[in-house]
């Protein structure tokens, strides 16, 4: 690996850490200030409002912009936020409205982050087998830092101070963006001219049309949107799941849910060596197939032991299509506009989580807790197989190969 990809890798680490411990952590001061559910969930669910806001047009203004600058600074601007967030909390000036707007722009700031980071892997991994790799090690490092590591360091942060996690996340940002500004070569992408408003409509435009215009990356998306819906009504049901079908209490929940982190660990660290042996289609198919059988079988269970399998499957074969699926978004999107590709797919890909949750209940009120879960599982498979032809192998290699072709003026100009 490249040492600018083992920077973007630190810095990955230091602040998927530091958002693990702010996961824990925000509810918690959420709590502490108010007994609102309502505000409670506004506190959790307002760093995801940025991404239907803003995704496509901040995929435009990161393909303007140098991609390193957009990254150091979503760094500092979260940086200074949770700065400010840690002094409020110290002079007891913390309010449940601070907490969401807080929420809100640290969101914004992920936004332009994500879409940065993942323009530029692969600039600093370059091949096929390079990139899944550099991918592969970014998503065990997410996985870690947000769902293992950082949660339980949140938790017992607050019990020592509720102002300690929000000033150990914003040293996490401060390590990040160090590491972010030491890497070295050309990470702009600007246009010749400086771009006016409508152009900026034009470009978001742009890079819609060419993802819907993909048959591939098109497929993609929406196989994606469709396992956000399920996840999204798995994840909401979850909590009446473990109570009243498994008996658990809430340390059993809790670990009922670390079952699916450590699956998703362990297929981040094996997606590289399934990717030599299985080609994307084949694993994209039997991938999303096996998490659909595997949210039918948590949803007939009885059984807390088979359950937390269940969950394990789940969050492996998620894991593993996640690294390998994104390395092939990232190959295939011209670089000229990856940005606006691939936040127009991840939007697209968000598209079905807001409905998750209230389908989800629907179908549990009317026909019972495990509906959800075996209608959910079943539509994955039907999904997973209704696709195949967009996604085979075959239609996946032509179009890693029209996407490595040079472009017209650059064959003309090698002849």
């Amino acid at each position: 690996m490249s040492s600018n990809f083992n920077k973007v890798w630190v810095a990955t680490i230091a602040s998927s850490v530091g958002d693990g411990v702010q996961m824990a952590a925000l509810p918690l001061l959420a709590i502490h200030l108010t007994s609102d559910p309502l505000l409670i969930g506004a506190v959790g669910a307002i760093g995801m409002l940025p991404w239907f806001l803003f995704g496509l047009p901040a995929g435009a203004l990161v393909d303007r912009w140098n991609r390193k600058k957009v990254m150091l600074r979503a760094d500092l601007v979260r940086l200074v936020v949770l700065a400010l967030l840690t002094v409020a909390v110290l002079t007891d000036q913390a309010s449940i409205l601070l907490l969401i707007v807080a929420g809100f722009v640290l969101g914004c700031g992920d936004i332009f982050f994500d879409i940065a980071a993942q323009a530029v892997m692969p600039v600093v991994a370059s091949g096929e087998r390079e990139l899944i790799r550099a991918n592969s090690r970014i998503s065990a490092a997410q996985i870690n830092g947000e769902q293992l590591a950082g949660p339980p360091l949140g938790g017992a942060l607050f019990s020592l101070s509720h102002s300690l996690p929000f000033l150990g996340n914003a040293i996490s940002y401060l390590v990040s963006a160090v590491y972010v500004g030491s890497l070295k070569g050309d990470f702009g992408n600007a246009p010749a001219e400086e771009p006016t408003r409508k152009n900026l409509r034009a470009e978001v435009a742009e890079g819609l049309r060419w993802l819907l215009r993909h048959r591939v990356l098109r497929a993609l998306a929406g196989t994606a949107a469709v396992g956000n819906l399920v996840f999204t009504a798995k994840m909401a049901l979850l909590v009446l799941l473990a109570r009243n079908h498994l008996g658990l209490g809430e340390i059993g929940y809790g670990l009922l849910l670390s079952s699916t982190a450590v699956g998703a660990f362990l297929g981040s660290f094996l997606s590289s060596s399934i990717s030599k042996r299985i080609q994307v289609g084949s694993m994209r198919c039997v991938g999303m197939s096996v998490e659909g059988l595997a949210v039918v079988g948590l949803g007939l269970t009885r059984s807390p032991w088979v359950a937390g399998a269940m969950m394990a499957v789940i969050g492996f074969s998620m894991s593993v299509q996640i690294v390998i699926v994104g390395s092939l978004r990232q190959r295939l999107a011209p670089p000229e506009i990856r940005g606006r590709v691939l936040s127009a797919s991840r939007l697209i890909s968000l598209a079905g989580a807001p409905f998750g949750g209230v389908l989800g209940g629907y179908l549990a009120g009317e026909f019972g807790l495990s509906t959800p879960f075996v209608i959910g599982g079943l539509l994955m498979v039907l999904v997973a197989l209704a696709t195949l032809p967009a996604l085979s192998n075959r239609s996946i290699r032509e179009a890693a190969e029209e996407a490595s072709a040079p472009a017209p003026e650059q064959d003309a100009a090698l002849k």
